[in-house]
């Protein structure tokens, strides 16, 4: 965007939102300064590479000048209803301008005859009686703004002494442009790794050769910045001093296009079936957690990049093998450049040939792809030494830190799903008061627990509306004001398929059958966990173009019994059509998708409601089924944790006019039997590594090394490629004969059918699974839950192990044994019965079964 295309309403948009906006660039501190320096204003601006003088300029030119002097001298005034700006914001910051910029205006200190000389007028401004009264309007605006829940700053107005009219604005500009040059030409010569350390960065400026070049102004503020630090205080991002330090290294690092690359973030989850992925992201600014990055992919791709092309620090990292991640909020390992803090925890990222592999460290360490590993959690100072060797610097001093959030669903700027099972937590520093607040009307009760530096959130039933947190440490105050939404929006869009991505395929339907009649008289709707409703409208959250993997399984591994647990929820949640898993092309690498709601027709005048329907969504279902003389039966999982079913009773094709849902007839899948119903895999194993073995008495991919002899002559192996540039391949191997196939499902059935070792087994009126992982291909999920108008799902053991449960019935039962052989065990009635006694069993039930239809 160039510098002349701003609009004045824009220029108030971004400078409130820079300046104002307690969750922009200057956090929750309250504003005691306002930093109006031409640099400020390039960085306020948001245009990229604009100069100072340039900012300047485009700054001023965007005002009229009659305008000018109606605000300031008070014959304009604030509008009586609020905006969602102030609408005169940008006229107080030109007022600081005026005492912060040397160019333009003059040698002398006379506000008015300064203000005259920027505007480029022939006289000087006289009539400025507004300015103190139009500041004192926006400490009113902001203040009317907190208490109705918006996120903004407390403005803290200095005394304006003798200048009664002008005092305000003359004596909250900080820094002025000299004060501001002079800092400058002193952080110039410093390198930026002293510049971006607190204490280093005190020490340094203490020295003679610094300290006489200091201005008043400047000295005052380092010298309460210092004592700070000396207290060992922490929340102190917002100080005056440091937010004029962070400024100007931006601004330095604008100027050389060398050091401009070392303004960067790499972001690393981690996940995987087998918790052997870390899929990693680089960001050219340091900028906040959730921001889109410049790269994203995996730890060996990304060691397969041009080091030219990448942050210094970083490039040698990945040089040496070695990369040292920070924990940071949301479950996410940061590396950034600069120095590591003394109180963050540590993971490393290293190559098997790395001297931080044979270093002496108290860590077991995880295979990932390739030839990295990655440490468990270490504290930076074990790591000091090792550093020093590898020509790091030590972790040395405190990090300042802000009022933040971590975890939790985010649903909008400063704005969280409030469940009870999913609720954000806040960070502040350990030691501090904290508070919480309410503002206004609220829906539910909201509270604090436990002690920093991470605190719970705490409710006990879905809540909503704008609360206030207050973190004081050593009398220094910060605030944040949040939102919280029980429900998300009803989502209406949902995104084409990315074409970097594509589905998963595990079965081959030849063709479709009529699906027969079902029992419909004994349906009722039945209650649902809370707790799942909560992990349902969390997963309904997600972004349009999909949840990466490793974000959502972040999300919800704290919220379920187990870490592991979280593959079985998510391929329920697959089966049942809420999610859609999508494999990237050219990495390892799935993100889940929400599926579009449509209605399936299961019999006459009953559908299944298929898709991703949220609390709001589901209330637009019922109120358009009460309309329409429907009814919505809600059917609970086969298990606690299985997703529940909707069950739509009534005029369906008029239900779908309501809602504009479509409908499609739902036809039992045709399938041949195993091993010919399994798609055919283009891939090869070769060029692959040996990533695990199958164990099939515990149900898991083992390294090699763990396995031990296999009894019997089928073998499953998981083979990876080095680079990490595609999906897993399986291999099974039964005799002679080889079976590959890209599908986890696919692999682990075959596995267990050549072996003769059922991997599910039919007790009373469903499928258990009798291993720790494995599941029957999506399509055949779908017939039974169709079939048994209930969904599959994990379900818990008294002994808190867990298995899969797929409802069955008898003839779905030998439906299923027939595909899959003798990966299903069915105990008792193996016999087929006589399809006349069929007829008369399923009667008896109140179904009305079809004397034509194809049994295969």
């Amino acid at each position: 965007m160039s510098s002349g295309a701003l609009s004045p309403a824009e220029w108030e948009r971004r400078l409130v939102v820079h300046y104002l906006r307690s969750d922009g660039a200057a956090g929750g501190a309250p504003l005691f300064f306002l930093d109006a320096t031409p640099a400020e204003l390039a960085i306020a601006s948001g245009i990229e590479g604009i100069g100072d003088l340039e900012a300047q300029q485009a700054f001023i030119a965007h005002f009229n000048q009659s305008n000018i002097e109606a605000w300031l001298s008070g014959e304009f005034r604030p509008p009586l209803r609020d905006a969602e700006n102030p609408t005169y914001f940008r006229y107080l910051v030109l007022t600081c301008l005026v005492s912060a910029t040397e160019a333009g205006a003059g040698s002398t200190k006379n506000f008015r005859i300064r203000l005259g000389e920027l505007l480029g007028t022939d006289s000087p401004f006289n009539s400025v009686d507004g300015v103190n009264e139009l500041w004192r309007a926006l400490v009113d605006w902001c203040d009317r703004k907190r208490a109705a829940g918006e996120p903004f700053r407390r403005i803290v107005l200095p005394h304006p002494g003798h200048a009664t009219l002008i005092g305000c604005a003359v004596r909250i500009a900080f820094p002025s442009w000299g004060d501001r040059s002079s800092l400058t030409q002193i952080l110039r010569r410093l390198s930026p790794a002293i510049r971006r350390n607190p204490e280093r960065l005190v020490q340094e400026l203490a020295r003679p050769n610094h300290s006489h070049l200091m201005p008043s102004a400047v000295a005052a503020a380092l010298s309460d910045f210092a004592a700070s630090i000396r207290a060992r205080r922490r929340m102190l991002l917002g100080h005056r001093f440091w937010r004029l330090v962070q400024s100007i290294d931006a601004r330095l690092l604008a100027e050389d296009p060398d050091a401009r690359r070392e303004r960067w973030r790499l972001d690393g989850r981690f996940g995987g079936y087998e918790q052997d992925e870390v899929a990693v992201a680089l960001f050219r600014s340091r900028g906040s957690i959730g921001d889109e990055p410049a790269w994203r992919g995996s730890i060996q791709q990304l060691a397969e990049l041009n080091p030219s092309s990448l942050p210094m620090e970083l490039a040698e990292g990945l040089r040496q093998g070695v990369l040292m991640l920070t924990e940071a909020p949301g479950a996410v390992w940061s590396m950034h450049e600069g120095e590591l803090a003394e109180d963050s925890v540590v993971v490393l990222l290293a190559r098997t040939e790395s001297l931080a592999i044979k270093w002496a460290l108290n860590t077991s360490w995880r295979p990932l792809e390739g030839s990295w590993l990655v440490s468990g959690k270490l504290e930076p100072l074990s790591l000091t030494e090792l550093r020093r060797r590898l020509g790091l610097a030590p972790a040395t001093g405190i990090r300042l830190i802000d009022l933040t959030f971590g975890g939790g669903v985010k649903t909008g700027r400063s704005t969280w799903l409030g469940r009870p099972s999913i609720l954000p937590t806040v960070n502040a520093v350990q030691g501090c008061t904290l508070t919480l607040d309410n503002l206004g009307t609220v829906k539910g009760s909201l509270s604090l627990a436990g002690r920093g530096p991470s605190w719970e959130l705490v409710a006990h039933e879905p809540v909503a509306g704008r609360w206030q947190v207050r973190a004081v440490e050593s009398k220094i105050e910060t605030d944040k004001i949040f939102c919280l939404e029980d429900e998300v929006p009803e989502r209406r869009d949902f995104p084409v398929e990315d074409s970097t991505f594509e589905s998963e395929r595990d079965l081959l339907i030849a063709n479709r059958a009529h699906a027969g009649t079902l029992s419909t008289g004994l349906l009722k709707t039945e209650p649902v966990e809370s707790i799942l409703w909560d992990i349902l409208e969390a997963v309904y959250a997600g972004p349009k173009s999909g949840w990466a993997e490793n974000e959502l399984v972040e999300i919800l591994q704290p919220v379920l019994p187990n870490p592991h647990f979280v593959w079985d929820f998510l391929r329920s949640l697959a089966e049942a059509e809420w999610l859609e898993p999508l494999v990237s092309k050219s990495w390892r690498a799935r993100k889940w998708r929400l599926r579009k709601p449509y209605l399936e027709a299961v019999a006459t005048n009953l559908a299944i409601v298929r898709g991703a329907v949220g609390a709001a969504a589901r209330r637009r279902l019922n109120e358009a089924a009460v309309a329409g003389s429907a009814d919505v039966i809600v059917r609970a999982g086969v298990s606690v944790w299985a997703p529940p079913m909707l069950i739509a009773r009534g005029d369906v094709e008029a239900l779908s006019a309501d809602l504009g849902w479509g409908v499609q007839q739902y036809e039992r899948p045709r399938v041949r039997s195993a091993p010919n119903c399994w798609p055919p895999e283009p891939r090869s194993g070769k060029g692959r590594l040996l990533g695990g073995i199958w164990k099939f008495d515990v149900g898991l991919f083992l390294p090699a090394d763990k396995v031990g002899p296999q009894e019997g002559a089928v073998r499953l192996e998981r083979l990876v490629r080095d680079r990490g540039d595609d999906r897993d391949i399986y291999r099974v191997t039964a005799n002679e004969d080889t079976f590959l196939t890209s599908s986890r499902t696919v692999a682990i059935l075959e596995a267990h059918r050549r072996r003769r070792d059922p991997l599910f087994e039919l007790v009373s009126d469903r499928f258990v699974r009798r291993s720790r992982s494995g599941h029957l291909p999506t399509a055949i999920a779908r017939a039974l839950a169709i079939r048994c108008l209930r969904a599959s799902g994990p379900a818990l053991r008294p002994d808190g192990s867990w298995t899969y449960l797929y409802p069955s019935d008898a003839e779905t039962a030998l439906w299923v044994a027939r595909i899959f052989g003798s990966a299903i065990a069915i105990f008792g009635e193996r016999r087929r019965k006589p399809f006349f006694e069929h007829v008369v069993e399923q009667r008896r039930l109140g179904r009305r079964p079809s004397w034509y239809q194809a049994r295969n």
